[in-house]
């Protein structure tokens, strides 16, 4: 049986040959799903693809995949189960349409959402929906403002990831009333500097004061991404109830021999060198087995989550001391501290600031314009 058949008996199966790059902003969001992951079977509205056997079933008829593009269209969501080569099966639901391909083994999956969802959903995963309206209101732009930068950049059949290497993108679960009202309030406005969606970053808690794009990317900062202390008038900083403002942990020789590369038994020291001026380690020496290496404090910090997981030492903003049995680590704040403090903005709006205040304080020179739907 051939695709164009399939439609007889499953009309939400639709033939494709390519991706089309939308022509402008009116056209939704184009979202990987499963981004980092393979997936080897999906099941959709009534349709299961298998990407080992190369086929695509209804519980009418199986045939052929080949090198189409199926089309799935939410009416008015799709539940979606995703098996990965892992055997792990994730369990979802998607607006819009989606869009399935094999490519290399693996299934390609393409949810094109609009951008309202979108944002909503990203909110979901970014912030909790109890937090002050303002802040979700300056949260929203954030999101759309990255995604509209993204969308203009995009050379792929897609223009964001659904992880960590774009925003983290859910579907429909976790939605709340206060972060639809988060996204409807705010629809259509986006950060912009020079006529151009901005370059958007945003972190969990910035520890008092946020970095330099510079620091995460090595490339000279626009001058909204220079860094600025996050303190209120008495110098407090407007983070100091996040739970991970000031953290200590220790760190035993042996995990610190495998985040550093050196044998424990041969490790005598770690010193910070040198600190960005917003105080993050630029600099980190070590000293062991007859020798000394000195790392970048983004490459140790990356390292550390890598081998330590997350929140051991869950930023760049720390102290570092020898103890008997390995070393210990004082900080503040939890990721890069780039751009927009999460729970600075949250601190921001419990003091009676609006999404736009919030919003310059952390992008000092951009401003918020209404585009046309994304």
């Amino acid at each position: 049986m051939t695709l164009a058949a399939a439609e007889a008996f499953a009309p939400c199966v639709a033939r494709k040959s390519a991706l089309a790059q939308p022509a402008d902003l009116q056209a939704p969001l184009r979202v990987r799903l499963f981004a980092g992951l393979d997936i080897v079977r999906l099941s959709a509205g009534g349709v299961q693809i298998d990407a080992a056997a190369g086929t695509l079933s209804t519980a009418h008829a199986s045939q052929t995949l080949g090198s189409q593009i199926v089309e799935l269209r939410a009416s008015p969501l799709l539940d979606v189960s995703a098996l990965t080569t892992t055997g792990s099966t994730i369990e979802r639901r998607y607006p819009g349409t989606l869009f399935i391909q094999l490519q290399n083994g693996m299934l390609h999956v393409i949810n094109r959402v609009d951008a309202e969802t979108y944002v909503a959903s990203v909110l979901a995963s970014e912030v909790s929906p109890s937090w002050p309206a303002e802040s979700l209101r300056a949260q929203a732009i954030a999101v759309r403002t990255y995604a509209a930068h993204a969308r203009n950049l995009s050379t792929r059949d897609y223009d964001l990831n659904d992880d960590t290497t774009s925003q983290v993108y859910r579907g429909l679960d976790g939605i709340t009333s206060s972060l639809v009202s988060a996204a409807n309030d705010t629809s259509g406005q986006v950060l912009t500097a020079g006529g151009l969606p901005a370059t958007i970053y945003y972190s969990s808690s910035c520890g008092g004061h946020t970095a330099s794009s510079f620091e995460i990317t090595g490339l000279p900062p626009p001058p909204y991404l220079l860094g600025v202390p996050d303190g209120d008038p008495s110098g407090r900083p407007y983070c100091a109830s996040a739970p991970y403002f000031r953290w200590m942990n220790s760190v035993s020789a042996e995990a610190m021999s495998r985040i550093v590369n050196v044998p424990a038994d041969r490790l005598d020291g770690v010193a910070i060198t040198e600190r960005w001026p917003d105080g993050r380690v630029k600099t980190i020496t070590v000293s062991g087995a007859g020798a000394t290496t000195t790392f970048e404090g983004r490459t140790f910090y990356s390292r550390a989550l890598s081998v330590l997981g997350y929140k051991v030492i869950p930023s760049a903003l720390f102290d570092v001391s020898r103890n008997t049995a390995g070393f210990d680590f004082i900080g503040h704040g939890v990721g890069h501290g780039v751009g927009m403090c999460q729970w600075g903005a949250r601190g921001r709006a419990d003091a009676g600031m609006q999404a736009a205040q919030i919003l310059a304080a952390y992008f000092p020179s951009t401003v918020i314009a209404r585009m046309q739907p994304l």
